[in-house]
Order: C-alpha cells, then sequence, then structure tokens
C-alpha cells in the first residue's frame, strides 16, 4: 500500500476533529440533509472550539465571519439543504449581492463572502456529505470571486511626522504617539488600562492583554488577534505622556463623556473620520495614513533603529520571525547594500 500523504492525513484529522464537532464521540455524522444554516453552526463550532491546526480562529476572525453570515450567507442559504447548493446558483447570488438599502455590495464584499462561503461548504465533504465542493465547478475553480484588491501601499511616517500627526490630532496626542512606537492595533490600544503598564529599572513596558473585536458588546476580548499576549518596550517619554492625562481606572482612552459621565469605548470609523484624517491634513501628510499604518510605521521605527528582527516580530505581534520578514519585505530591500557599505568603511 503506498504511504499516506501528509495532506490525507490532514484531511483525516480534521474529519476527526469535525464529526467529533458534529455529532458529539460514539456518535454518526448527520446525514446529507443537513442544512446550509446547519452546516454553519457545526463549522463555527469547529472554528472556535478546535480550528482546523489545532489552535482556534482569533476572535476577530469569528467576528467577521458572523457578520458575514448574518447579513449575506443566511438570508439566501440558511434553509437550504447542503445537497442542493450548485455553483452556478451560488455565482449568480454573489454577482447581485447586495448590501441592504444602498445598492450592490463592492468587489471587497463580494469577494469576501464567497471565499467564506466557499469555505463552508468544503466543510461538507470534509464531513463526508458531499464528495465534491458544491460552491465550485467540476475542476474545483469558482469564477465568480472578484478578483483580489490591489494591495494599497503602506505608509510608513519619520518621527517627525508622527509627531506632527500627533500634535494635530489633540486631545489624542497620547494615542498617535502610542501607536506610532508601540505597533499596537486599533483594538488592542482602545481596550489598554493603565494597569498594562509597568515600570522596570530598565524603561516602561506595556502587557497587551486584550482586545475589542468587531461587534464586541461587553467586555474586550482576553486575548488579542492571535489568541495569545505579548509584552512591550514603551519610550519613557510616551508612557509619561500617556500617564499623565488619562485615568487610573478603567480604558485609559474613551469617547468623550457626557454630563460629567465619562465615555465608553472608542470607535474606529468615528475616529478615522474626526480626529486622524482631519489631523493628517493639518499635518501635511498626503496621502493621509490609516491608524494601522502607525502600526507599520512602529515596526519601521523599531528596524531602522535597531535592526533587531526579532524585537520587530515582538512588537507586530507576529507567530514568527518569517513572518515579519516577509510582511516588511520592503522595509529590508530599503537597507539592501547597508552591510555592504559597513563592510566598505572597514577596507583600508
Amino acid at each position: 500500500m503506498d504511504p499516506v500523504s501528509s495532506s490525507a492525513q490532514g484531511r483525516r484529522g480534521y474529519r476527526r476533529r469535525a464529526r467529533f464537532a458534529v455529532a458529539g464521540p460514539g456518535m454518526a455524522p448527520r446525514e446529507r440533509e443537513m442544512t446550509v444554516g446547519a452546516l454553519y453552526a457545526d463549522w463555527m463550532r469547529l472554528l472556535t472550539t478546535q480550528g482546523l491546526r489545532g489552535r482556534p480562529i482569533a476572535a476577530s476572525t469569528a467576528a467577521n465571519y458572523r457578520k458575514n453570515w448574518h447579513r449575506h450567507i443566511a438570508p439566501r442559504w440558511s434553509s437550504t439543504p447542503v445537497d442542493q447548493v450548485h455553483w452556478r446558483d451560488v455565482g449568480e447570488w454573489i454577482a447581485g449581492l447586495q448590501a441592504g438599502s444602498r445598492g450592490q455590495s463592492g468587489n471587497n464584499t463580494r469577494r469576501r463572502v464567497a471565499l467564506m462561503f466557499i469555505r463552508l461548504m468544503r466543510h461538507s465533504v470534509y464531513l463526508e456529505l458531499l464528495p465534491e465542493n458544491p460552491a465550485t465547478d467540476a475542476t474545483g475553480r469558482a469564477g465568480y470571486v472578484p478578483r483580489a484588491p490591489v494591495e494599497k501601499r503602506r505608509i510608513y511616517l519619520s518621527m517627525p511626522e508622527l509627531q506632527a500627526l500627533a500634535g494635530q490630532c489633540a486631545p489624542w496626542t497620547d494615542l498617535i504617539m502610542l501607536a506610532g512606537t508601540t505597533g499596537l492595533r486599533w483594538g488592542e490600544i482602545t481596550a489598554l488600562q493603565a494597569r498594562d503598564f509597568r515600570s522596570t529599572p530598565e524603561g516602561w513596558l506595556l502587557d497587551v492583554l486584550r482586545s475589542w473585536t468587531e461587534g464586541d458588546t461587553g467586555a474586550p476580548s482576553p486575548n488579542t488577534k492571535n489568541g495569545g499576549t505579548r509584552t512591550v518596550p514603551v519610550p519613557d517619554k510616551v508612557a509619561a505622556m500617556v500617564l499623565g492625562v488619562r485615568p487610573p481606572e478603567g480604558l485609559l482612552f474613551r469617547s468623550p463623556g457626557r454630563s460629567g459621565v465619562p465615555g465608553g469605548r472608542l470607535h474606529h470609523s468615528n475616529f478615522a473620520a474626526r480626529v486622524l484624517r482631519p489631523g493628517a491634513a493639518g499635518a501635511g501628510l498626503d496621502p493621509a495614513p490609516t491608524f494601522h499604518d502607525l502600526r507599520h510605521t512602529a515596526v519601521s521605527l523599531i528596524l531602522h533603529s535597531t535592526k533587531d528582527v526579532k524585537l520587530a516580530q515582538r512588537i507586530a505581534g507576529h507567530s514568527s520571525a518569517q513572518l515579519t520578514l516577509d510582511t516588511y519585505a520592503e522595509l529590508f530591500e530599503q537597507t539592501l547594500f547597508t552591510a555592504s557599505r559597513a563592510l566598505n568603511g572597514l577596507i583600508e
């Protein structure tokens, strides 16, 4: 007998985990009359408890899946039996996907929904409910998926540019400086509390312990995007800037309150429209950086000042240094000849 390939082993392992998630131990998997709605519930249970590779998906990914399901997929497919899904019907549905009262959804939304639906229906194959994915044609392709958008060019601010932007974003100067020097994501920085800062003999550290995800209405999730926590260094001047003006208890950064009542969670769309974009215009930054560009800025400043990839990985919260190298390859291209110039200076 031919040895089993690693991909086949992976599929078998997936089936074992999926069957357990669907039926529970000692029970047979459900038959093909399962509806897409029931399939979705089982798929999400697997993703959020065991995951496909032994680790649950990030809370932000789960939140996006739920949003796409309730807003776009469930109205059309929830009650449809899985064996009545056909890729031509899926293609027509994606092409005419509507965004509520605002008309047709954009390419990015239709692409995200289409790819999620394909992954969802692949679950029926791994459960052996269907012989092949009904959301793809006989060749395994899905020509109805819109093309991937051209990736927006990242913006890396210099320290003077970061300070100019922060100055124009008052009274959120400290938030901008903290984001641009620590690389925290929006959900992480808006979930911070004063107790997350730690003073050490060498300087300030910041424990990144929790994060908001889209749709959160209660407390933030007790982990970050990658399901873990991390500790990052904070410049002393930035730590003093934050702790000198922010409340000692509760959320550090809150929306403006009314009539003496403290505000609640900051929302990204409001902050970008009312603070960040006007601040960028005031600082003469064109194109205007997004909040995520402040994360790129932090990694860039760390790499240029220390040349330490492992520290940049820690700042970014990446699972490996290789991911950091791949994500920020363009920064390393800018310093391609740094080593040769340094050696050249040693030659007499």
